[in-house]
């Protein structure tokens, strides 16, 4: 079973909901360093050497390592302008967690006019990874599955907002177009986790984050996310919504105001890169 549609679909959401259905035609396919960034990610052999020289190859992804080894909650007041030292200031986690943003990043490609929703959505799932990771280490498990699970739990939605942009002009959707998008993000990242061969973790988590009873890592990308929502400029989630989802984890309540220190940092991080 997958999530529900809506019961009256919207012209929006048909031609979203068609456009999806091309099959992997539409789907974006990772470019070779992207792929190579995932491999490294993944990798518990992976050294410093390695990301520095696949950074040398792929500028975008070096000036990710950069800016994040400069930014405020990584600088130490001096700048870095060399790759490797960035790698070793940031320290191999930080840089595991930068390759796979490098993998999101790739797939963030020129959306006209809808270039903002995307970064937004982007800027929200390196939040929840965070998030998400902090809960894992708490309670056990795997925390790089955590981390890459909340980072691309929505990377749906910068697919939607990407077919959006070749068919409606920014603006013009209003509400109806945002409701469409909503109903289909879940199965729109799914499918690209599907296609990017990611862990099955990842897959979950996009498909259900938002109807995650029973599901063990839909159950913390959800809290992880009613977290993250909380912090934004514009808050989308509520205390009492995170409780119920931290109780639903058996999570200590307790943790939440540390939960939602850590999110504000990364928030306040992820919007200078």
């Amino acid at each position: 079973m997958i999530p529900l549609s809506p019961s009256s679909p919207s012209s929006y959401y048909d031609m979203l909901s068609h456009d999806l259905a091309r099959g992997t035609a539409g789907l974006p396919l990772l470019p070779k360093g992207a792929r190579e960034a995932l491999r490294l990610a993944q990798s518990p052999d992976a050294g410093f050497e390695d990301v520095a020289k696949l950074a040398e190859a792929d500028p975008p992804l070096a000036a990710r390592v950069l800016a994040v080894a400069n930014s405020a909650l990584y600088s130490r007041g001096i700048p870095v302008t060399s790759v490797h030292r960035a790698l070793v200031r940031l320290g191999m986690q930080a840089t595991r967690d930068v390759l796979y943003q490098a993998v999101y990043a790739a797939m963030l490609f020129d959306a006209p006019g809808y270039s903002e929703l995307v970064a937004a959505t982007f800027r929200h799932g390196v939040v929840t990874g965070h998030v998400a990771r902090q809960i894992v280490h708490k309670r056990g498990g795997d925390r790089d599955a955590a981390y890459l699970a909340g980072l691309l739990h929505d990377v749906g939605e910068a697919r939607c907002w990407k077919l959006a942009s070749k068919r409606v002009r920014f603006g013009q959707g209003g509400e109806e177009l945002f409701r469409a998008v909503d109903a289909l993000h879940a199965r729109a990242g799914a499918e690209l986790a599907a296609l990017w061969k990611l862990p099955e973790e990842v897959a979950e988590a996009c498909l259900w984050h938002h109807q995650p009873e029973g599901r063990p890592v839909a159950l913390v990308i959800a809290a992880a996310d009613k977290v993250a929502r909380r912090v934004e400029p514009t808050p989308r989630s509520t205390d009492e919504e995170i409780l119920a989802a931290i109780n639903a984890i058996a999570f200590d309540p307790e943790e939440i105001p540390a939960l939602l220190q850590l999110a504000v940092t990364q928030q306040q991080t992820s919007g200078q890169r």
